[in-house]
């Protein structure tokens, strides 16, 4: 027994439809994943805003410690690394740049 023409498009078709699926499903995990990863930097920024704000606030301050500027960079260096921001890679990079 032989298939028809019809049959084998219906199974064509059929299986176009389930690739489409398998798509659109994958499609919509890595939609969640990037908006996932989105979330967590918009949250890391937030935490690097805050110390940035705060040690602004503090280098302004008549009481501070920090009075130059290399003392102001270290310390701004560690309370960023503390809350997990290394700017090793772009303090490397800027170094030495004509600023």
């Amino acid at each position: 027994m032989t298939r028809s023409r019809a049959e084998a498009e219906l199974d064509a078709v059929r299986a176009d439809r389930e690739r489409i699926r398998g798509e659109r499903d994958q499609f919509g995990q890595d939609a969640r994943a990037c908006a996932s990863q989105m979330e967590r930097l918009a949250h890391e920024l937030s935490r690097g805003k805050d110390v940035i704000a705060t040690h602004m606030i503090a280098v302004a301050h008549p009481s501070t410690v920090l009075h130059s500027p290399q003392q102001c960079m270290e310390s701004l260096r560690e309370a960023l690394a503390s809350v997990g921001f290394d700017l090793r890679l772009e303090l490397e990079r800027l170094e030495g740049a004509d600023l």
